[in-house]
C-alpha cells in the first residue's frame, strides 16, 4: 500500500482529520526525508494514523489479489529480462503505485494534501536533528505538482529512482522502459482489482 492507499482507507475508517491522516502516510514519508520517527513518541490523532497505518499493511499484504497480482507482475518482468532483485522489488512496489493511480482523479488526493498540511504535527516524533529534513520534505511535497501513479512510464521512473540506493535491487537505467511496458500490460488488472481491494483492507482494519 502506497501513500494514496493509505490516504484512502484511513479515510474510509471514518477518520478523515488531516493529523489522524497524517500518521496513516507518515511511516511511508519518513523514507523520503530521511528520518526515523519515534512510533512511541507519536500521540494523539498521528500516533493512532500510524496504527492504521501498520493495520493496512497487515491486511493489504496478505491480501489474495495482491499477491496474485505481485506474482504476475514479477513473472513478466523476469521473462522481459529484468533482474530478480529488481523484478522482485517492482512487482511489489509497482503493483502498489499502479493502485494509487485508481486514486490519483479523487477525493483522495485532496485528502493527501490536507495530510501534507498537518505535517509539522509529526515534529514531537521526530529526533532534533532529522526536524529541517522532514520541513524539507514537507516543502517539496507542497509545491510538487500532482502524482502520476495513473501512467505507467512515470511509475517507471519513480521505481528507477526509489530503487537507485538499494544495490540488490537496483533498476537498471536501460531497463526502464521493459518496466514501464510490463505496467502497463498490467494497469488493467491492477484497475479491475483496486474496488476489491481496498474495500475488503477497509473492512479488515475496521475489524
Amino acid at each position: 500500500m502506497n501513500l494514496l492507499g493509505h490516504t484512502y482507507v484511513a479515510a474510509a475508517t471514518g477518520r478523515d482529520d488531516p493529523e489522524f491522516l497524517l500518521g496513516a502516510v507518515l511511516p511511508d514519508l519518513a523514507p523520503m526525508a530521511g528520518v526515523r520517527p519515534d512510533r512511541a513518541a507519536a500521540a494523539g490523532a498521528v500516533g493512532e494514523g500510524i496504527a492504521c497505518h501498520v493495520a493496512t499493511d497487515a491486511a493489504f499484504h496478505g491480501h489474495p489479489d495482491f499477491r496474485a497480482g505481485m506474482g504476475a507482475l514479477r513473472r513478466d518482468l523476469d521473462g522481459r529480462g529484468v533482474g530478480s532483485g529488481p523484478a522482485r522489488a517492482v512487482g511489489h512496489a509497482g503493483w502498489e503505485l499502479l493502485l494509487d493511480g485508481t486514486l490519483v482523479a479523487s477525493a483522495t488526493l485532496d485528502a493527501f494534501g490536507r495530510a501534507l498540511a498537518a505535517g509539522e504535527a509529526a515534529l514531537p516524533a521526530l529526533p532534533t536533528g532529522d526536524r529541517p529534513r522532514w520541513r524539507a520534505l514537507l516543502d517539496r511535497a507542497r509545491t510538487a505538482p500532482p502524482p502520476r501513479y495513473d501512467d505507467p512510464a512515470w511509475v517507471a521512473d519513480r521505481l528507477h529512482a526509489m530503487l537507485a540506493g538499494r544495490p540488490r535491487l537496483r533498476l537498471p537505467a536501460d531497463q526502464v522502459g521493459a518496466v514501464a511496458a510490463a505496467l502497463g500490460d498490467h494497469q488493467p488488472g491492477v484497475e479491475a482489482a483496486a474496488a476489491g481491494v481496498l474495500a475488503d483492507t477497509v473492512r479488515a482494519v475496521r475489524g
